[in-house]
């Protein structure tokens, strides 16, 4: 790390064309054009524009997909730039920041997105029980958006949700208000939501546990 900064400095001070730089590079790749069609970086330099492919490198930079960067980079004109190539280079002064992209982990969890799944199993006290055909409470995810919605039985709800890997994390649940005859199979699974902290998709089933214990399972529709 050491000999790579003295060598920027070097360069910085050497070279008349050169300038640092922020960049933000986004969470995932974009697909480049051209010749020699792959992935490109998506960077911008400043928070509140769009982002843009970059199709240079960035010397000792290495990414990681999931990731927002804030960087300091070193742009340095090159002294023959080739026909067909880019005018200059770049070199990685320091890495500002590195957040880990809570889109990209929602993107790419396996839960179905904005399609219903109903409740086929619930935890009553301590032992699991199939749901009656009567009182079928349901869940949607928004995963673009964070968000989960669904029916606890008589009335809709509303919430947030983030994940983490296997982890998921419920909160800021809300329901309408309908009073009904039989609320008992609602208030818990609306308890149950609010505690499940991991998830498992195996088959057509989303389990949802709070640490080992099995609280809720769904059904998963066929495509």
């Amino acid at each position: 790390m050491k000999i790579r900064f003295t060598l920027l400095l070097f360069l910085f001070s050497s070279f008349a064309f050169s300038q640092r730089m922020i960049f933000y590079v986004a969470d995932t790749k974009g697909d480049c054009y051209g010749v020699g069609k792959g992935l490109c970086l998506q960077i911008k330099e400043k928070p509140d524009e769009p982002y843009a492919l970059f199709y240079s490198g960035i010397e000792g930079f290495s990414y990681e997909e999931g990731y927002h960067y804030k960087l300091e980079v070193m742009r340095v004109k090159k002294e023959r730039p080739p026909a067909d190539g880019g005018v200059y280079n770049y070199y990685l002064i320091n890495i500002i920041s590195k957040e880990r992209s809570k889109n990209y982990t929602l993107k790419n969890t396996p839960i179905p997105d904005q399609r219903p799944l109903s409740l086929v199993r619930i935890s009553k006290s301590g032992k699991m029980e199939i749901v009656d055909n009567n009182v079928v409470p349901s869940i949607s995810f928004d995963k673009r958006n964070g968000r989960i919605s669904g029916k606890a039985g008589c009335n809709r709800y509303f919430g947030k949700v983030s994940f983490d890997q296997q982890r998921i994390f419920i909160s800021g649940v809300g329901s309408t208000q309908m009073a009904c005859t039989d609320m008992e199979i609602e208030s818990l699974y609306l308890k149950h939501l609010t505690a499940v902290n991991r998830y498992q998709l195996s088959g057509n089933n989303l389990q949802l546990f709070r640490d080992q214990e099995l609280l809720l399972q769904f059904i998963v529709p066929e495509n």
